[in-house]
């Protein structure tokens, strides 16, 4: 070794795998990047869904919207008219559709964890589907109120999710 040193036999050697040398040192450099910027996304998603049901707990107005929209949205499956008594429960509903919406959209786009997400509101979302349903139909088909791709989202998301909840549930009844 000490030879192969001294009278540069082996500096040839060395020359010729020292670019694939530097080669993996620079792949090794950008995985540890690429990992370290996936983790800080996966950070980044989950204060964004934690700040944001922060917000709306605290919120008084989400809160009377959600209470509204259990009270309401079992007894309203068709758009009321203008002038209709029950045009403002109608509103409360749709608000908290638009609520239901717009986490939807942030779990679907990446914006928000979907772990957290589900993890908080995993029985609301595919409740306060299901329990519209027909309402959502309605507003779909309703000229102003709505097209065939209002609250697209929060079906999708909403049938993912109570997928999930019926496979955990009948692990549980199993057991």
């Amino acid at each position: 070794m000490v030879k192969c040193l001294t009278d540069f036999s082996c500096w040839e050697t060395i020359a010729k795998i020292a670019p694939i040398g530097t080669a993996l040192i620079a792949l090794i450099a950008a995985m540890i990047v690429l990992r370290a910027i996936w983790a800080q996304m996966h950070v980044a998603r989950r204060r964004a869904s934690i700040d944001f049901f922060l917000k709306t707990e605290i919120d008084k107005t989400v809160i009377d919207v959600y209470n509204k929209f259990k009270a309401n949205a079992p007894s309203i499956a068709f758009v009321p008219g203008p002038l209709d008594l029950t045009r403002s429960d109608y509103e409360d509903i749709r608000a908290f559709l638009d609520i239901c919406e717009l986490i939807a959209v942030g779990v679907n786009e990446g914006a928000f964890s979907e772990s957290v997400s589900e993890a908080y509101w995993g029985d609301v979302i595919p409740n306060a589907y299901q329990t519209a349903k027909q309402l959502i139909n309605n507003i779909r088909n309703t000229p102003g109120e709505g097209s065939r791709y209002t609250y697209v989202n929060l079906e999708k998301l909403a049938k993912r999710w109570a997928k999930r909840t019926r496979k955990a549930t009948k692990l549980v009844d199993r057991s």
